[in-house]
């Protein structure tokens, strides 16, 4: 089974991914997009602004020694885009696993890939409180970090599917996270997906 894992900032969805990867025994992805893509030549610190980033005109200058014809004249953001897709795809491929974010439920069903779709979500307020925790920040400096990385998330999302981030209709499964916690969210889900498989 192919899982599928979209997030609002600050739900817990990385953990969630995590536990339930852990709990299936099955491979956990979510940043390695990252190294694959410093393969081809793109520095780190590109890839880390591109990477579920609403394409930036700053980075839209094909400015880098980027080793592959492919992928010469894209921008940073469109190149990360192209090899995360082909690397959710082929990854997807060899068999059950969670990938978490970079439109991984729009690639894989634009390739015809059975999946599972998931949202994790949380209230606002809640969020705030758990990255205040998790960053050591201030109130003021969680609501404008949760605020900027939702922002980054929907715009990415909604530039490369024809789509809206967050919008139900677009997956199997929504979960708060709140209600549930972490832990029981990954238990729900681990029931859930032995249950249908």
């Amino acid at each position: 089974m192919i899982i599928c894992i979209a997030r609002e900032y600050g739900s817990g969805g990385h953990d969630i991914g995590k536990r339930l990867a852990a709990n299936l025994n099955i491979p956990y992805y979510d940043r390695k997009l990252i190294d694959a893509a410093e393969d081809i030549g793109l520095k780190r610190s590109i890839l880390e602004k591109a990477d579920e980033a609403k394409a930036n005109p700053l980075l839209n200058t094909p400015q880098y020694n980027v080793s592959e014809i492919r992928f010469r004249g894209l921008s940073a953001n469109d190149i990360v885009y192209q090899l995360q897709s082909e690397w959710i795809y082929e990854t997807a491929n060899k068999g059950s696993c969670v990938i978490v974010g970079r439109c991984g439920d729009y690639v894989l069903e634009q390739t015809g890939v059975p999946h599972l779709s998931i949202f994790i979500t949380a209230p606002f307020d809640d969020r705030v409180s758990r990255e205040m925790k998790r960053h050591q920040l201030s109130e003021k400096d969680a609501v404008a970090l949760v605020k900027k990385m939702d922002k980054q998330r929907r715009s990415y999302y909604n530039y490369y599917t024809d789509r809206t981030w967050g919008d139900p209709h677009n997956y199997d499964l929504c979960i708060n996270s709140t209600t549930f916690g972490i832990e029981r969210a990954a238990k729900l889900l681990t029931v859930f997906v032995r249950n249908i498989e």
